[in-house]
């Protein structure tokens, strides 16, 4: 009968209650966020810039007379020499015997330098005209080369201003995951290549100004330098 009992107690007891985080192994306290870590950021090869900006227009430099550059720089050589002719020294030495009135012999010497200055001198004047084309010949190279090198120079920089927008464009795609990394990479190589364009350029443009002025008499040399200078100046709009 007890048995009976023990076990009708044991089904009518009500079943134990638990709280909705009584069984979980942690505390109720909440966790701490995680730090928010920024993903790498491939860096771009200039200052960062907004891609949506639009890059400088293109800006055509003034046009460069070669031929006006070319008289201006032929005119300061310096003045030719006022007598261009040859000098020819010979040195010459007489030996003469003469009797005097006892009959004995006396020697006479003479010694004596003599100058040819020829009125015409048709090798002097073919070298000095050798001389004079050599000089025109490697001014109108350097001509060329200082016009050719600013047309580069202006080319590189126009060049640079788009590859620098298409990079920033690869970088924000990167970012967002649209791309991979390679895009952008590819993109910051040609920026690198027009900056080093640019660069050679700027630098061959002023050997070229430097030794058309170095031809030059002192007194010409600082005018001639200001006139090229000028021309080697960038449009206000177009300078990075």
């Amino acid at each position: 009968m007890r048995k009976a009992l023990f076990v009708l107690a044991l089904a009518v007891s009500p079943a134990p209650t638990f709280a909705a985080g009584d069984l979980w192994p942690w505390s109720s306290q909440n966790a701490k966020e995680p730090p928010k870590v920024q993903p790498y950021e491939v860096p771009t090869f200039g200052g960062k810039r907004n891609f949506r900006d639009a890059p400088a227009q293109w800006q055509k430099a003034p046009r460069i007379d070669g031929d006006a550059v070319f008289r201006a720089v032929v005119a300061c050589f310096p003045s030719k020499p006022s007598w261009p002719i040859d000098i020819n020294l010979q040195a010459a030495m007489r030996t003469a015997n003469a009797v005097d009135i006892t009959g004995t012999a006396i020697g006479k010497h003479t010694i004596g330098i003599v100058a040819s200055m020829p009125l015409y001198s048709a090798t002097e004047i073919d070298r000095e005209r050798q001389r004079e084309y050599q000089r025109r010949a490697e001014t109108a190279k350097t001509v060329a080369e200082f016009v050719g090198q600013l047309a580069n120079r202006n080319t590189a920089l126009r060049a640079l201003a788009l590859a620098a927008a298409l990079e920033g464009r690869a970088q924000v795609r990167v970012n967002e995951g649209i791309a991979d990394a390679d895009e952008q990479i590819k993109y910051l190589d040609r920026v690198m290549k027009a900056e080093n364009d640019l660069i050679s350029a700027e630098a061959k443009a002023m050997d070229a100004r430097l030794s058309l002025v170095s031809s030059c008499r002192n007194e010409e040399a600082d005018r001639i330098n200001e006139y090229l200078t000028g021309l080697a100046q960038l449009p206000a709009a177009a300078r990075p």
